[in-house]
């Protein structure tokens, strides 16, 4: 190291086996904690749409019933935005990192571990595909709560 800090080769700037464990660790735990984010947002709706019909049935007030429509349609919406931009920017980033850190440690061999590849981004021409994979499925419940929500409080206005 010079009088600056800089290395004098590109051999001292390469990370170690562990930190390049270590990285892959975190990035694996970033993925899942962001997939747990979608999973919420979608348990969270599903609540919502329960309580919809609960508050309905139990108040029998429109103006009650409309308002936890509109809720769960706006969450229900705002949730299908979060899980579009999990897949399309974080999922995708994750995975071009995990690959190149497996990479880096030879655990891409032909037949250690199969052909890993990086998720493509969701693109909605998929979300009428016969298709399927988590995202996929997390974002045509999205679009059923909404639906659902919709459709719910027409009916109810109608009634």
């Amino acid at each position: 190291m010079n009088e600056l800090g800089e290395h004098k080769n590109n051999e001292q700037m390469k990370p170690s086996e562990a930190v390049l464990l270590k990285c892959m660790e975190m990035e694996w735990l970033d993925h899942f904690q962001t997939r747990n984010q979608t999973w919420k947002s979608l348990e969270i709706e599903a609540v919502l749409a329960i309580g919809l019909i609960g508050i309905d049935w139990q108040l029998d007030n429109i103006f009650a019933t409309s308002m936890v429509g509109v809720l769960l349609i706006i969450s229900a919406f705002f949730g299908l935005m979060i899980t579009v931009r999990h897949r399309n920017n974080v999922e995708v980033m994750k995975f071009i990192h995990i690959i190149d850190i497996e990479k880096r440690l030879g655990m891409l061999e032909p037949d250690l571990f199969g052909d890993v590849k990086k998720p493509k981004p969701f693109m909605w021409p998929e979300f009428f595909s016969l298709k399927s994979n988590t995202s996929l499925f997390i974002i045509r419940m999205h679009l059923a709560l909404v639906a659902f929500g919709i459709i719910y409080v027409i009916f109810r206005l109608m009634k």
